[in-house]
């Protein structure tokens, strides 16, 4: 499946009604709102819209994906595309509105960075003409979530007082280097792998060899690392325990236990890595093979203060 923008007359107009059951709010934003679907070959499945609404911010007027492919990340995957354009193009936050009773949209926008900053109650019984229901709940009030996206100035600022304050804890680290990075990539992986570092759950992660630049150093052992959430802040530091390098195929239980995803079996750990390495491979125009190195390295958790300003 692929994401690309689509001009607004080529959107189907079912999936807008399905994000905004009143034409008269649909009309306000078709015709100046940028669009993207995400397509299975010329079957579009789900889409998503932008608009800019001041200098500094764009907001998400509408997010819909059929029925029958829900629950398959697409929106997840939409809304991320959104966020990813409006860094590109120096906003500063990203805004999005939905109703009360949405509750599987409330879920999607929190788990990309979203967060809530207001409600305007009783907006939809006021500027709606027919009570809309969903989750067999009456949809009265308008929820206002925003996506802070950060400068690179403010993230870097942001790292550097997150180191100052690990040492001054743990002095025994302050003449050591650390490196700054994310699991994965977008806004919900990178939350949720780190997460699962900050309960516990993870202790290793895994790499592709083969994919490192020349010149870029690979993880070694007794490395540092600032481990950021999707939007560039930081969450914890990790300190790398043990660096093994072996085939894809030759990954065993143990260490996708440590990887602590899914059930935490081998089957998940392959299925899961199997999808992320041929997407890295593919981007790099290489093919994947179960021969590929992998890096695996596995991790201890020495910091995890929540940032003041996250």
């Amino acid at each position: 499946m692929e994401i690309k923008k689509i001009n607004s007359k080529d959107v189907p107009y079912d999936l807008l009604f399905l994000a905004d059951e009143d034409d008269s709010q649909i009309q306000k934003y078709r015709d100046d709102a940028l669009f993207w679907a995400a397509r299975e070959g010329d079957e579009i499945r789900g889409m998503i819209g932008l608009k800019e609404i001041s200098p500094q911010e764009s907001e998400i007027v509408c997010v819909a994906v059929y029925e029958t492919f829900q629950n398959q990340q697409i929106g997840t995957r939409l809304v991320e595309e959104a966020v990813a354009w409006s860094k590109q193009k120096n906003y500063k936050k990203v805004i999005i509105k939905t109703g009360n009773c949405g509750i599987g949209q409330l879920y999607i926008y929190q788990r990309c960075g979203f967060r809530f900053e207001s409600i305007n109650r009783d907006y939809f019984t006021k500027f709606y003409p027919l009570p809309i229901y969903e989750n067999s709940l009456r949809c009265a009030d308008q929820i206002v979530l925003s996506y802070t996206i950060y400068s690179e100035t403010e993230k870097t600022a942001a790292i550097e007082d997150y180191w100052k304050r690990f040492v001054h804890k743990k002095p025994e680290y302050k003449d050591r280097t650390y490196e700054t990075w994310s699991f994965c990539y977008g806004e919900y992986l990178p939350d949720k792998l780190l997460g699962l570092v900050r309960t516990g759950k993870k202790t290793g992660t895994s790499s592709a060899l083969e994919l490192y630049e020349e010149g870029e150093e690979i993880p070694r052992e007794g490395d540092l690392s600032i481990v950021t959430y999707g939007n560039g802040m930081p969450g914890c530091i990790i300190e790398t325990k043990e660096i093994r390098i072996k085939k894809y195929r030759d990954i065993s239980n143990e260490e996708a236990r440590l990887e602590g995803e899914g059930d935490l079996s081998l089957e998940y750990w392959r299925k899961a890595h199997e999808w992320f390495f041929k997407l890295e491979y593919g981007n790099e125009g290489k093919e994947f093979s179960e021969d590929i190195p992998v890096i695996f390295e596995r991790f201890e958790l020495i910091y995890d203060e929540d940032y003041k300003n996250l």
